[in-house]
């Protein structure tokens, strides 16, 4: 338990860092040098929470935590390589990458099932974020099938998993420091409430 609180500590910090980054990357011009380095720290946040979410979820046996811990990343990960591959075309770590958060979201979507009986919060929330995970994944292969993505459109992909990966970590923050019933609003809240800023930035750069 005390390797636990070591990371437990690490992880709100970087979780800390996460947030803090991703509203100052969201309130600078995009492209510009504080937009770029904001996003920078809030990937190495994101980082951070996925490293010390995935031994502690093995410390206490939390499947949940394991999946939701890969998920988020994913989302993060994929975003940063959307804004470095100025090419476009993908690489063999995107291909991995991808395949594994494809067979990841499967695992939840399993996992759902098998969560259903003890705990229906977790077994929805499995549910929505793997169909989620396997939407995003399944169409970032058939992307990278035809070539990758390039100009506006690869802006738009890195803008949607990014902010989809702020998602994340607002959804983190709130379940953990505000207690109420039915928890699901709580899980799915930040989704609802944010995911139509995807679609407004797909608009606003014309995609």
């Amino acid at each position: 338990m005390t390797i636990f609180l070591f990371l437990l500590i690490i992880h709100i910090c970087c979780g800390t860092l996460s947030l803090l980054c991703a509203g100052g990357a969201l309130y600078a011009a995009k492209g510009q040098w504080w937009h770029r380095h904001f996003g920078d720290f809030f990937f190495y946040g994101m980082t951070g929470i996925f490293i010390t979410a995935i031994p502690m979820s093995l410390i206490i046996t939390n499947l949940f935590l394991f999946l939701i811990a890969i998920f988020s990343y994913y989302l993060a990960f994929t975003g940063r390589r959307f804004a470095l591959n100025e090419s476009g075309v993908p690489k063999r770590i995107d291909w991995a990458v991808s395949s594994a958060m494809l067979l990841t979201a499967v695992a939840m979507l399993i996992a759902g099932w098998h969560f259903y009986s003890t705990n229906t919060t977790h077994a929805i929330i499995l549910w929505v974020f793997g169909g989620i995970g396997a939407s995003l994944s399944y169409g970032n292969l058939k992307i990278f099938k035809k070539g990758g993505v390039r100009g506006k459109e690869r802006i738009f992909q890195h803008l949607s998993s990014m902010i989809g990966a702020t998602i994340a970590a607002v959804t983190a923050f709130i379940v953990t420091n505000i207690h109420m019933q039915p928890a699901i609003i709580l899980w799915l809240g930040p989704t609802v409430v944010l995911v139509p800023v995807i679609f407004w930035w797909r608009k606003r750069i014309n995609v």
